[in-house]
């Protein structure tokens, strides 16, 4: 795979703030930036940028005098081949910093290794962790607008689309007509990227896929809550309703045990377990919003459906909207030829 020309100062800017604490992997601060996920910038040919994210692999030799060659190995190309590290300059000295920079479709999962002074290791920086079907494990890495599955499993995620869909306005009334025509009208192209990626038809705005994505990194000590309250949910739901599976549930039954866990108190939830249903509730309803009205590329508000719902939802006295978010957002989505996402 052929690497793009590194920016010696947009991976110091990076590597300074986030691993400046110590060689050590327990004191790197927010490890799952890395490997870094850009976006392309806005070429001649806007719509093959836009297809592309570029990820940046940076590793960090032991001392500045470590000469041995890095190189870096993954899905996203030929696994018999590898692409060389380059060190990281700063003023004309070297650092201890090795990077890379290659170009990867978006919407994509991979797994990768560096191969350091011959021996293939695992990214010590990256927490994202993926075992094969052959038993070994690789580090992982997905790119921005990914909609596969990568923390939750399938069930968990069927009921987590019931019980966003009990928090957010989407699936019915006034506001799933609109989505159904805010979908149904949009042009071509944002059908055919945006809305392809995202689009799922039990996530009106691709709410769960945010919160899977985010589990996967930025809030990946979560993860246990989820795997822990959705457990607890499907035995409760199981339990009343033992001759129906729990994604199949009318919408009622996630209505009262929303209440109940609002309330604080569910009917054969285990509290050894996990204590209060009240708080992942509200972890959940946070979660659930930033999806629905995050940009884009982080895995919800799919097409920026969340933001033209709000921008139907209000207008100032003269009629005209108060939101206008294509203004802000990169093409093809938006009309901004000064943000590229």
């Amino acid at each position: 795979m052929r690497a793009e020309q590194l920016d010696h100062t947009y991976v110091l800017n990076f590597v300074a703030k986030y691993l400046s604490r110590g060689a050590s992997s327990d004191a790197y601060a927010e490890p799952w930036r890395f490997p870094l996920i850009d976006s392309c910038k806005p070429a001649d040919d806007a719509a093959s940028t836009q297809a592309f994210n570029l990820v940046t692999f940076v590793w960090r030799a032991a001392q500045a005098e470590d000469h041995r060659p890095v190189s870096v190995v993954g899905s996203f190309d030929k696994l018999w081949d590898s692409t060389p590290l380059e060190r990281v300059q700063f003023g004309g000295q070297a650092t201890v910093y090795l990077a890379v920079t290659v170009r990867v479709p978006i919407g994509e999962v991979h797994t990768y290794k560096f191969i350091v002074g011959g021996e293939a290791v695992l990214d010590p920086i990256n927490p994202q962790r993926q075992r094969l079907g052959n038993g070994f494990e690789w580090s992982r890495f997905f790119t921005q607008y990914c909609t596969a599955p990568i923390s939750l499993e399938e069930w968990e995620i069927a009921i987590l689309a019931r019980l966003t869909n009990e928090i957010l306005p989407f699936t019915t009334g006034d506001a799933k007509q609109f989505m159904d025509r805010y979908y149904f009208n949009s042009d071509r192209a944002a059908q055919d990227t945006t809305f392809r990626q995202a689009f799922r038809l039990e996530q009106p705005v691709g709410a769960v896929n945010f919160i899977d994505n985010l589990l996967s990194r930025d809030e990946g000590h979560r993860l246990i809550d989820y795997r822990i309250c959705l457990k607890q949910i499907d035995a409760v739901l199981r339990n009343r309703f033992p001759n129906v599976e729990p994604a199949q549930l009318p919408t009622g039954a996630y209505g009262d045990l929303y209440k109940e866990m609002a309330n604080g108190r569910v009917e054969g939830w285990d509290t050894d377990k996990y204590r209060s249903p009240w708080f992942f509730l509200t972890l959940l309803r946070r979660h659930t919003w930033l999806g629905a009205f995050s940009h884009p590329k982080y895995g919800g508000n799919a097409g920026g459906a969340g933001w033209a719902y709000l921008q139907d939802q209000f207008e100032d006295q003269n009629g005209q909207p108060c939101f206008d978010w294509q203004r802000a957002i990169e093409r093809p989505l938006g009309k901004s030829v000064d943000y590229f996402g």
